[in-house]
């Protein structure tokens, strides 16, 4: 197919589930790309652009002290860290040298007015990249703030196609002496399509057809994959593992830093925390809140959120990251002249963790009074494997339609034994809360949002940007399986 075509027919559901199977630039000057989860590299000059920025391919990797191919750009994991200003037009020029596969990148976070076929989904922005061609994505980098970059295509950015994307503000959000990036993912020794092939597979043979059950019959389950371990910003150690080299974050005393956090796992929403040093939470997907000071917070697959630290210690401490489950990763704070790990303990996550009603906008919000309203329900089962949203299985699922400058009141329920996390592409929304407690005076802004399990909640968003938009959970196997819909917004 060609790149530049944008598609006119969607995929057949068993050809979407064949390619989730089977598959598993930078800007023009001033912009800055990072090696890895580094803070220091060569400005990428327009002269450079003639070669490559992101060069999607396979390599050999232990990161976690167990070597598999991983799939990374510019051989690095976590990718290049790209740096821009708010509002700068972008071009990043993507040569797919996989193999046999296409692909693509869809920048997570970006509301690309105007440019909504340089969103990067597979066949709904645009036909992927084939093997061993290239594409430019062009767009203007906004909104402000921390977000990321991946493969939309199957089930491949889990095997490491990620990497952060900053958009720097016009003027800082808060006071601070610098900033630190800190990437999450769950990290698995298995390639993305053969855990995906053994989801559709496995639950199938392991439950017998009297267990066939609808997932509001099931209680919470935290994960379809086990667990098996996790990185911060690229390193970690599988289990029994204990000298494979950590993240490292550098800090002097009586500094202030900011951390960017993200979520670029394909499973598990895991609990941050940095011994000894309390956090004030001031963004969350990139959009500027109130600070609230917490102990740990939970962060969802897809989201960010932004968190200042005051160094005041000293020594090195342990930054940590685990699923709800208490399946652990760790990094290391240290402060300058410190020197080796802290002593192995248990995590003491503190009393305070940040909960969803004390997440509120910093901006006045006015919100429509009248917005259309949309019912979502979320649904699932086990034999077969499928992931719904109103009983409708992507890409055989109906477009939900709107008419540009609509106010949508988008209303979701959750009965099934998952949480969900929902991404909304080329947008912000209000999230209101619970039915019943809605917040209409200062919700938080946001592009991701954990919809729990068996529970409900409602998010209030303006269709001001024209465009065939995805909307999805970002769980890949509940994604592969058909839970998303595409969102049109005429005229596009």
């Amino acid at each position: 197919m060609d790149p530049q075509r944008t598609p006119t027919h969607p995929l057949s559901r068993r050809q979407f589930l064949a390619n989730a199977a089977s598959f598993a630039g930078t800007a023009l000057a001033p912009a800055i790309l990072l090696p890895g989860c580094q803070k220091r590299a060569a400005v990428v000059t327009a002269d450079d652009f003639s070669g490559t920025v992101l060069r999607a391919g396979r390599f050999s990797a232990a990161p976690d002290g167990r070597s598999r191919e991983v799939w990374g750009y510019n051989g690095q994991l976590p990718g290049p860290v790209i740096r821009v200003k708010d509002g700068e037009k972008v071009r990043f020029k993507v040569v797919n040298e996989l193999g046999d596969v296409s692909t693509s990148v869809h920048w997570h976070g970006m509301h690309q007015p105007g440019t909504w076929t340089m969103d990067g989904v597979e066949d709904v922005s645009r036909s992927p990249i084939p093997p061993g061609s290239s594409f430019i994505y062009e767009f203007t980098a906004t909104p402000p703030g921390t977000h990321w970059y991946h493969s939309h295509v199957g089930v491949q950015y889990g095997n490491g196609l990620f990497g952060p994307l900053i958009v720097e503000e016009p003027t800082p959000i808060a006071t601070y002496d610098r900033d630190e990036i800190v990437f999450l993912t769950d990290w698995f020794l298995e390639a993305g399509d053969v855990l995906l092939a053994r989801v559709l597979k496995g639950m199938e043979m392991k439950m017998p057809m009297k267990d066939k059950m609808d997932m509001k019959e099931m209680k919470r389950d935290l994960g379809d994959v086990p667990f098996q371990s996790a990185l911060i910003n690229g390193k970690g150690r599988a289990p029994g593992d204990t000298t494979s080299p950590l993240a490292v974050l550098e800090v002097k005393k009586g500094e202030t830093v900011r951390l960017r956090l993200i979520n670029g796992s394909s499973t598990y929403q895991l609990r941050f925390r940095v011994d000894n040093h309390p956090l004030t939470v001031i963004a969350t997907d990139g959009a500027p809140m109130e600070p609230v000071a917490v102990d740990n917070l939970v962060i969802n697959v897809g989201e960010r959120f932004d968190v200042l630290l005051k160094a005041d210690q000293d020594g090195a401490h342990w930054v940590r990251a685990a699923t709800l489950d208490g399946k652990e990763a760790r990094a290391v704070l240290r402060y300058a002249g410190a020197t080796g790990e802290p002593e192995s303990a248990p995590a003491h996550w503190g009393e305070h963790a940040l909960k969803p009603d004390e997440m509120k906008s910093r901006a006045p919000v006015v919100l429509a009074e009248r917005p259309k309203e949309i019912s979502l329900l979320l649904g699932g089962s086990m034999m077969p494997y499928r992931w719904s949203v109103n009983e409708q299985f992507f890409p055989k699922a109906d477009p939900i339609a709107l008419e540009k400058d609509e106010s949508i009141r988008f209303h979701f329920r959750n009965p099934t034994g998952m949480d969900h996390p929902f991404h909304l592409h080329g947008h912000y929304f209000h999230v209101l809360g619970k039915p019943g407690a809605l917040n209409l005076k200062d919700p938080v802004q946001k592009d991701t949002v954990n919809v729990p399990a068996k529970e409900e909640l409602v998010i209030q968003w303006k269709a001001n940007n024209p465009g065939r938009w995805f909307f999805h959970c970002h769980i890949e196997w509940h994604l592969a399986a058909g839970m998303a819909r595409v969102v049109e917004i005429k005229p596009y």
